[in-house]
């Protein structure tokens, strides 16, 4: 996605989300777009795993970690996946 401007990527995230069947894919995919360095990107990918069907806590927790570390401002979203995962579980 390197080739793709902020809003593509937005777009394919939330595609990815609500829509993608793979989901070691799409968890693996949102964990590598955790780590971009564009905030907005971020958010939605953190977004979008909350969104995912049967995630690896021990593998989305501690990424989720480290957003919140690099970017303070996600903490909301942050805690707000947190909690959707927690009610998805």
């Amino acid at each position: 996605m390197a080739n793709k401007t902020d809003a593509q990527v937005v777009a394919v995230l939330m595609a990815i989300g609500f829509n993608e069947r793979d989901g070691r894919w799409a968890q693996n995919a949102c964990l590598v777009l955790c780590e971009s360095e564009q905030e907005t990107i971020v958010a939605c990918a953190v977004n979008a795993s909350g969104q995912l069907d049967e995630l690896e806590v021990d593998a989305v927790l501690p990424a989720l970690r480290r957003v919140t570390r690099r970017l303070p401002s996600l903490q909301r979203t942050v805690a707000d996946t947190l909690a959707e995962m927690a009610h998805a579980a």
